[in-house]
Parts: C-alpha cells; structure tokens; sequence
C-alpha cells in the first residue's frame, strides 16, 4: 500500500450508512449532511424529536442490548435475536457502516456496540464517533463508559472519541444544550465527509487501516488568505480532541476543501507530513461552497 492515497477515484461510491444510536447519537444524526448512495439510521428505545427528519428507524428496548452486543461473532455467528434481525435488514447492500453516539449510558454505549457486531456479520467496514461523559457525572457513569468503550474498540473496524470535558475549551460560554449542540455539528462533519468521497475500491484498505489502530482522534481547523493551509493544519492538530503529539501519528485520514482544490491539496498534505513524517495518509477533497474563502481541514489520526 502507498503511503498516500486519495480516496474517492474510482466512479463507483461506497454505499454508506450512518447509524446514530440513542438520543445522543440521534442528535448528531440530525447534522449529518448524506449524499444519494448514503442512507441514515435513527436506533433508539422510542421514538424523540431528534428523529423527526430520519425516516429510517429502528426500535429497540435498552434492557438487553449489553447481552446481545458481547456476544462474540464468532462464537455465536449467526443473528438469533429481534434486534439485530432489525438492525440487519436496514444495514443490507452497505458497503461501510459509520455509528454514532455517547458511551455511558444504557443505550447508545451497547447500542453502537451490537450495530457494530451486525456490521461485522455482514462483512461492512465500520466506524464509531462516540462521546465520553463530563468527569463530573460520576465514578459509575464513567466507569460504564469505559466499559462500553474496550467492548466497542472490539466489535468495529475504529473508534474515534470525543471527550466532553473539552467541550467546554471551545464552547465554554455557551449554554450546554447549546453546547451539545455544537458538539453533534463537529463530530457530523467527518461522517459527512467520509459519507461523500469514499469509493467502493477505498473499503478494503480503508479498513485495514482503522483496524491497525487502537485510539484515533479528530481535529478540525481553517484558514485564509495566503498562509491558510498551514493555519489550518496548525489548528486541526491543536484542536481540542486531537490530544495526540503530532509525531505519534502513524495514520490519517485527511479531509480538505480549500477555493483552490489543486494547489491547496500539495500544500496542505506537505504541513501534515512536517508534522507526522511516518504516517500512512488517505487524503480527499471536498466539495466547497463557491463563497467561502477558507481552506478547512479535518485529521483523523491515529496513533
């Protein structure tokens, strides 16, 4: 495998579903922008106004899901129960399953979890943006977390996590609702993105990557005018989940979308390679609204 390569060349797109798990995860859902090929996948115990847009759902009862989603795949490979037999029929013909949601509570944490068992069974790629709870909630709910979290790292291809205690370094002024809100919109934007440009000939080395990983983490930045790709890059490795040192990363998935695709791509792949020289790197460019001048950047880097 080459040490970069771009996602999305071929003319056949990934057939992608984006699976928000829980209230937390309907939330983000809610942000989350799809394209034709792509289909999103409201799981929750009931039906909530975080669902109202998503016409494809799926309910299930909180009370099992621990039970049913460590269950080992290969031990016990074959769908036996109501929820995954639900859960299956809306994964079916995807190529690569995106799940989003927050670790600590009943059902988003195992929900994400037995998503990520069917995908497996299925043969899809998956990826998992999860939030961990505010070290104020408590020993027990961050106990539950971490729980969830090891459970999760071993049912999906990669996990990506977004701490709320750094919720408040970018949004501390806000209220938390608000908060929350602003949140959902960043952790939408990789499952945006991803869901846009991924080609059905990236799913392959696409998940032999994430697999090579353990702990992945997101950074987002941007900047203008002349020195706007290296601003940028800067801020996405100094974003707030990006806690990683640059060095240490040893793959990345890079999202970008500048006024000058061609020319800001070269410049923006060089800044990432000063700053992780032994990283394997998946690149795209995205599309870019016609009146902004920013170049945006998003890492996904693992370590």
């Amino acid at each position: 495998m080459p040490d970069a390569w771009q996602l999305g060349v071929g003319d056949e797109r990934a057939r992608v579903a984006i699976v928000g798990c829980g209230g937390a995860g309907c939330n983000i859902l809610r942000h989350v922008t799809s394209p034709a090929h792509a289909i999103r996948i409201a799981v929750n115990d009931a039906v909530h106004p975080s669902m109202a847009d998503i016409p494809s759902r799926v309910l299930v009862p909180a009370a099992s899901l621990q039970a049913y989603a460590s269950m080992d795949e290969k031990a016990v490979q074959t769908m036996e129960t109501d929820e995954e037999k639900k859960i299956s029929a809306v994964l079916l013909d995807r190529d690569v399953i995106l799940i989003l949601g927050g670790l600590g509570g009943e059902l988003g944490g195992w929900g994400m979890s037995l998503v990520g068992r069917v995908a497996r069974i299925l043969g899809d790629a998956t990826l998992a943006l999860a939030t961990v709870p505010f070290t104020m909630e408590g020993p027990i709910r961050r106990q539950l977390a971490e729980a969830q979290l090891q459970l999760l790292q071993k049912r999906v291809d990669g996990v990506v996590t977004f701490s709320n205690d750094r919720l408040l370094q970018v949004a501390r002024d806000l209220p938390l609702t608000k908060a929350f809100a602003a949140l959902g919109a960043i952790m939408a934007r990789p499952a945006s993105g991803l869901s846009d440009v991924l080609g059905r000939a990236d799913v392959a080395p696409l998940r032999r990557m994430l697999g090579r990983v353990r702990e992945w983490r997101f950074g987002m930045g941007a900047g203008r005018e002349k020195h706007r790709c290296f601003v940028a890059v800067e801020e996405a490795y100094t974003s707030p989940w990006f806690t990683s040192l640059p060095e240490e990363v040893r793959y990345a998935v890079v999202l970008m979308s500048s006024p000058d695709s061609g020319a800001d791509a070269a410049e923006i792949l060089r800044q990432i390679r000063l700053r992780s020289p032994q990283a394997e790197l998946a690149w795209a460019i995205l599309s870019h609204p016609p009146d902004d001048d920013r170049a945006v950047v998003q890492v996904l880097g693992g370590v």
